[in-house]
């Protein structure tokens, strides 16, 4: 594996938004002024595009001309301050995977992540919790998560994987999902796909990493080596939020690189 050196503490931050993301109420151009002022050097910015999301509030539509046209301009405009990587975060959903690769082969973006914020139908924001039987929720949702992945692979970054443990409201023991976890990260290697780490835990207090440090663990025993570490930031005061922490688990862990992605390639850095 080719690596490259990196003395400083980490300047990337590989999960990021704006406004072009329904949910994110700060502009594009305040978000990147923010990553700047913050000293990031590489920044993905991923807005969201979620095909068959029925949230009326936040239907995670994406205007995809608008959106390449300011990244492509706004990387020009940050050369030699920061590298702005072109993305986007797809919510993978049942039934709409031609949505979804349509609008990823339309344009040569630079990183891919493949995130679920749904249960087949069901949006995991508006749906009440109150009544579930946690443990079989969770189970459904991770053998849904395997029955996607197994049929969409336009992607390159597993995001935020036990996403469910942010609305579950309890965090349930994972050993009964042993086997169905092992599949989806088994997978994930197989098809050469990334890991994050995603700090957005810590703004929510879910109590856990995310995803699980048990997943994270799974995943380099099983050979996995792509890691990139994501703020999931919709605000600037959020970019590399809890990082140090994320690079002290991940040597914890074992794991000796952190990534960073170009026209859909990773590229390989010595964790600091």
């Amino acid at each position: 594996m080719e690596s490259h050196n990196e003395k400083q503490m980490l300047s990337c931050d590989f999960h990021s938004h704006t406004g072009f993301s329904d949910d994110c109420d700060v502009s594009a151009d305040e978000m990147l002024k923010g990553a700047a002022a913050a000293g990031i050097k590489t920044l993905a910015v991923t807005d969201h595009y979620d095909p068959g999301y029925i949230d009326p509030e936040f239907p995670f539509t994406l205007d995809f001309d608008g959106y390449h046209s300011y990244m492509a301009e706004a990387r020009e405009k940050y050369m030699g301050v920061m590298d702005i990587r072109i993305g986007m975060e797809i919510g993978i959903m049942e039934g709409h995977f031609d949505e979804a690769n349509e609008a990823i082969d339309s344009f040569p973006h630079d990183v891919i992540i493949g995130s679920f914020h749904s249960l087949r139908s069901d949006d995991l924001y508006r749906y009440d919790f109150s009544d579930v039987d946690g443990p079989a929720m969770l189970k459904d949702f991770y053998t849904y998560v395997y029955s996607c992945l197994r049929s969409f692979t336009n992607y390159d970054i597993a995001g935020h994987l036990s996403i469910l443990d942010r609305y579950i409201g309890k965090l349930y023991d994972y050993e009964p999902l042993s086997d169905i976890l092992d599949e989806i990260l088994k997978l994930l290697v197989h098809e050469g796909k990334g890991l994050e780490i995603n700090t957005s835990s810590f703004r929510y207090g879910t109590g856990a990493w995310l995803p699980r440090e048990s997943i994270l663990r799974r995943y380099h025993e099983l050979g996995g080596e792509i890691l990139t570490f994501g703020s999931d930031a919709h605000s600037p005061e959020y970019y590399r939020f809890h990082f140090n922490d994320a690079v002290e688990l991940a040597r914890s862990i074992g794991f000796r690189y952190y990534c960073t992605f170009k026209d859909r390639k990773p590229e390989f850095f010595t964790l600091p």
